[in-house]
């Protein structure tokens, strides 16, 4: 499979970071910023790889198809380029771009594949679920709670049988709560049980050491061949174009303040299940 040798993937779960790590990326004059073309709802071919488990053995012709389109550059919509230079459509130039950066929240599962398969550097960013998790019921996307691509896939299933002795009836009395925290582990855990092969191109990263550490975001760029912004350190403590407007992000504390005590424990509950201990993934 042909390298493409100016692009890097982020990916990680929404309200995770990605949004604001792919934006402190992009903003680098002649970087293209792809945001979410697996989006089912605001893009047309979206729903081929949108929550999907995919490796090369199951992968079907038209979600290749859409890859290769996607990592061409050769898709468009108000949404895919909502942070670009649209100027004469400048962002579809093919001698324009010096970096294509690739902005995922609903490919965590096909991760491993796309940086294998297409030869990708990929930074899988993840956050404290209890943040992550708290900031998406504020949100309140309606997609969030349908977890009905997961039950439909074998793979994952098997493995949450096999390895968690879990069964989807038990999410049928769900909460919503005990819901995002179901998605949280399949996407930042039960993932890796996918996927259990290395993977040189996949980085993993914590949201919370990359916010506290501008060094580590320097060493990146240093590794992926990634231009920093001359204006790095006034922008990094910035929050991203998504930030919710009563995110604890805007109000200065990044950290879980103020949850209430079934919260707490619905999360907990649902992590404890998946041996997710002090929020350590493999």
């Amino acid at each position: 499979m042909k390298s493409y040798n100016k692009h890097i993937i982020i990916a990680g779960s929404a309200r995770s970071g990605t949004s604001w790590l792919a934006e402190i990326i992009a903003l680098q004059f002649r970087y293209r910023l792809l945001f979410e073309p697996e989006h089912e709802y605001q893009t047309q071919e979206g729903h081929l790889i949108c929550d999907k488990f995919i490796t090369e053995g199951i992968l079907q012709k038209e979600q290749e198809e859409y890859f290769k389109k996607i990592f061409k550059n050769k898709i468009d919509s108000d949404w895919i380029a909502q942070i670009s230079n649209r100027k004469l459509k400048m962002h579809l130039w093919p001698v324009v771009p010096k970096k294509y950066v690739i902005k995922f929240v609903r490919c965590n599962l096909s991760a491993h594949f796309m940086s294998s398969y297409f030869e990708i550097p990929l930074l899988f960013i993840t956050r404290n679920p209890y943040d992550v998790i708290l900031s998406q019921n504020r949100v309140k996307f309606n997609w969030l709670y349908n977890l009905n691509h997961f039950k439909r896939q074998k793979p994952i299933t098997e493995v949450l049988e096999s390895k968690y002795n879990f069964s989807w009836d038990e999410a049928d009395d769900y909460s919503e709560i005990e819901t995002l925290s179901l998605r949280w582990c399949i996407e930042n855990k039960v993932v890796f049980d996918l996927h259990e092969e290395d993977n040189s191109n996949l980085k993993i990263v914590k949201y919370e050491d990359l916010k506290s550490d501008i060094n580590l975001f320097y060493y990146l760029c240093k590794a992926y061949d990634l231009k920093p912004l001359s204006n790095l350190e006034e922008l990094y403590s910035r929050p991203s174009s998504k930030t919710h407007p009563e995110s604890n992000i805007k109000s200065g504390s990044e950290n879980v303040q103020n949850v209430d005590a079934y919260s707490f424990e619905s999360i907990k509950k649902i992590l404890d299940r998946f041996n997710v201990d002090n929020y350590q993934i493999p």
